[in-house]
């Protein structure tokens, strides 16, 4: 015979008619209801934190975000060890070259190459530097006339760059690069081809007779700055707004991640009471409202033990960068985070969104998860939810990165469904009023009330709801 869906009645009748005076009392005052809240709380937080593989994820957890918050300094580490010095020979055909030959212009090229600040300029690293205080570039000359021997040399891998210097019909100074590297990423190349840049500018200017000084002031760039003004009355400079892209990605992604995840713990605990036949217990012994705070708030505190445990390792790891690069010998440049605008208040306010998207999307699994008959079915019911999450964190990286002040990002992330993540990606690249921030919270505490009151209603019938899933039909007269 087909399942046939067994509802309680919905009407003021209690769903369970049996050891009424326990539910009853637990109505009767407020600090009953608290109280048994509490316990129930403490249950679900007990019974998560003592799983085995709660313990083994957040060991996992903790160890992803050390190793990942050091992957920086690491990564500088292994290429200082793998890259070996590169040797390049020049030869000069070309001349006297901006006043410089011979051994004057092989020391041009080695201070140049050998700097901190050309290697800054270039974005090259110092930690690709083989050994402190040992050069790059080691530089050596060759008589003119020799290069298509010495283009041997670098085909049978005995030389590793040949430079050949050779002058034009217009008399301008040219430049032939030799290597046996095919490589898009060749760093060699652009610090040499930077160097034979400025030499080329310097033949011309001294063929003008131009002095070095004169050439040098001629083509320094222009002091040009780029401030972008704030709703707040603050600037900021193009790093600063990185750093506040950076940190709300982090921020977006945290959250994301966090609200699913525990949601899911919720929907999938309610499921599993249900299949097992313990919520015909429970609910003698608690009010479903009860059961429905208690279960949210003790996977929550669960959840938040997780993911301080999480941020708080990051941030050792983080931290720990400069001394780890110290006792490895990177030669590298210490992490600098100071233009992310790590305050006080973004911090509170990402603890805050954390929470009231955990309260508003915990709600609706709880009472999602008390719809289906198995906890294999809770994927798919939640599948819809779960969509409308999505939408709102994939906007918060587009908006983010085009402009999160656009209108129709301003407008979305009102949407209590969104809020959380839109909202924390505005305010991370400053992009958000107070008065904002405030209706913010203010739209999402409504929310949360509105959805607490639905889910509880859907919540009180369907956990005692065994058969086929209800339709949209039978959950409206739950909400009556």
């Amino acid at each position: 015979m087909p399942n046939k869906t067994v509802m309680p009645p919905v009407d003021e009748a209690a769903p369970v008619t049996h050891n009424t005076e326990v539910v009853r009392s637990g109505r009767d005052s407020r600090s009953n209801t608290w109280r048994n809240i509490s316990l129930i709380a403490r249950r679900e937080y007990k019974n998560r934190v003592t799983q085995r593989s709660y313990i083994i994820t957040t060991v996992l957890f903790v160890l992803f975000a050390l190793i990942g918050s050091c992957v920086p300094t690491v990564i500088q580490f292994f290429a200082a060890r793998s890259n070996s010095q590169s040797h390049v020979t020049i030869v000069n055909n070309a001349g006297t070259t901006a006043g410089l030959s011979g051994d004057s212009l092989l020391q041009y090229f080695d201070r140049s190459l050998n700097t901190a600040a050309n290697a800054d300029v270039q974005g090259i690293n110092q930690g690709s530097i083989p050994q402190k205080g040992k050069p790059h570039f080691t530089l050596s000359s060759g008589a003119p006339g020799t290069a298509d021997q010495l283009q041997k040399d670098v085909k049978d891998g005995k030389l590793d760059v040949l430079l050949v210097l050779n002058r034009n019909a217009n008399k301008d100074v040219s430049f032939t690069y030799y290597t046996a590297t095919a490589s898009l990423s060749d760093t060699d190349l652009a610090q040499i081809q930077a160097v034979a840049g400025q030499l080329s500018v310097q033949d011309k200017s001294s063929r003008l007779g131009l002095t070095p000084a004169q050439t040098q002031h001629l083509l320094a760039p222009p002091a040009f700055n780029v401030v972008y003004t704030q709703k707040d009355g603050g600037n900021d400079s193009l790093i600063s707004l990185a750093g506040g892209y950076f940190l709300g990605v982090i921020g977006t992604v945290l959250i994301f991640m966090a609200v699913y995840l525990y949601g899911m713990w919720v929907a999938n605990g309610v499921a599993d009471e249900k299949g097992s036949r313990i919520m015909e217990i429970l609910v003698n012994a608690a009010t479903p409202f009860q059961l429905l705070w208690g279960k949210i708030l003790g996977i929550g505190a669960a959840g938040l033990t997780q993911m301080v445990c999480l941020v708080a390792a990051g941030l050792i790891g983080l931290l720990l960068q400069g001394p780890l690069s110290a006792a490895l010998q990177t030669n590298g440049l210490p992490l600098n985070l100071s233009y992310i605008h790590a305050s006080t208040t973004l911090l509170l306010l990402l603890l805050v969104y954390f929470v009231l998207g955990f309260l508003l999307y915990s709600t609706l699994f709880a009472a999602l998860g008390a719809l289906v008959k198995r906890q294999d079915e809770v994927q798919n019911t939640v599948g819809p939810l779960t969509t409308i999450f999505m939408v709102g964190y994939m906007a918060s990286f587009i908006g983010g990165s085009i402009g999160s002040g656009a209108t129709w990002f301003r407008v979305m992330s009102f949407v209590p469904f969104w809020t959380p993540t839109m909202m924390m990606m505005r305010i991370a690249t400053n992009a958000v009023s107070g008065w904002e921030i405030m209706l913010s919270i203010v739209i999402l505490l409504v929310s949360i009330m509105i959805c607490a009151w639905a889910s509880s209603r859907i919540y009180r019938i369907g956990i005692l709801m065994y058969g086929q899933k209800p339709n949209l039909r039978q959950i409206a007269r739950m909400l009556r």
